[in-house]
């Protein structure tokens, strides 16, 4: 690897990371200090995002102390439980769009989040999956 590749490699690193994403996870699994999300990418382990592909629909339970430990692990930016300890809300900021069905495809679509034919439509229609929620 020459000193060029080796420029251009960090470079791409530092913007993924910038973004709080590495690249896919492998086997499940992300270099120390990541973890891997329901759309196989890897991000910070700082990076609030939500395990399961079923959060959204059921933000009710994060304030229910039977689930509060399940909502805790897998549903952390659902509940509002990033960078905090504060109880939980059940508020979100960002979620996936259904289709005309009534379905959240954003999961089976996720290969999809960083093509670039399709990073601006997945970003509007899956920002939860595609790591994009901007809240404030």
């Amino acid at each position: 690897m020459n000193a060029a590749s080796v420029f251009i490699l960090f470079s791409a690193i530092g913007i993924c990371v910038t973004y709080g994403q590495l690249g896919v996870c492998i086997g499940g699994l992300c270099p120390s200090g990541y973890v891997c999300n329901t759309g196989n990418y890897c991000y910070l382990a700082t990076t609030c995002f939500d395990i399961a592909t079923n959060c959204a629909a059921n933000a009710g339970l994060c304030t229910n102390s039977l689930y509060l430990s399940t909502m805790t692990s897998k549903c952390r930016r659902t509940c509002n439980l990033c960078g905090g300890t504060s109880l939980p809300s059940t508020s979100t900021c960002c979620s996936d769009l259904l289709n005309s069905s009534g379905i959240n495809e954003c999961s089976s679509l996720a290969r999809l989040c960083n093509n670039t034919a399709y990073y601006t439509l997945m970003t509007q229609q899956c920002p939860r999956t595609c790591g994009r929620c901007v809240c404030g």
